[in-house]
């Protein structure tokens, strides 16, 4: 004997199936909605990635720009305080007379100037002989 399972076919059985049907139908309807749903967000998620990825690597190279224009602004600031003393020295007539004095052998009224043989000459003179 085979034993076969068989279907009733009256009004519960039949309101039964379109139950089924129905639950099944909504099921795939939710299952579409959170798939689309959840597609958008983690488009949108990988859109926030990129843009934050992309600032990110902007952010670096500001960063690099501003540390190497620090630099050249306190290379400048020296160099300004530098050319400042420079033009307080020049304002300053004892400094350009002990200038005149020491370059061109400026002298004074009845003043003579001797010019001595640096350390140099006479190591080069004794290394000659």
């Amino acid at each position: 004997m085979s034993n076969k399972v068989v279907r009733l076919l009256n009004n519960y059985t039949k309101k039964r199936d379109s139950e089924k049907k129905q639950l099944a139908s909504e099921s795939r309807v939710s299952r579409r909605r959170t798939m689309f749903f959840g597609s958008i967000l983690l488009g949108i998620a990988i859109i926030l990635m990129l843009v934050a990825f992309n600032q990110k690597q902007a952010n670096e190279e500001l960063h690099g720009e501003v540390l190497a224009t620090t630099e050249v602004l306190e290379k400048k600031n020296k160099q300004h305080s530098d050319l400042e003393q420079q033009i307080r020295q020049l304002n300053d007539d004892n400094y350009i007379l002990r200038i005149a004095r020491s370059e061109f052998f400026l002298s004074e009224e009845g003043e003579l100037i001797f010019n001595l043989p640096d350390k140099e000459d006479k190591e080069q003179k004794q290394a000659e002989e």
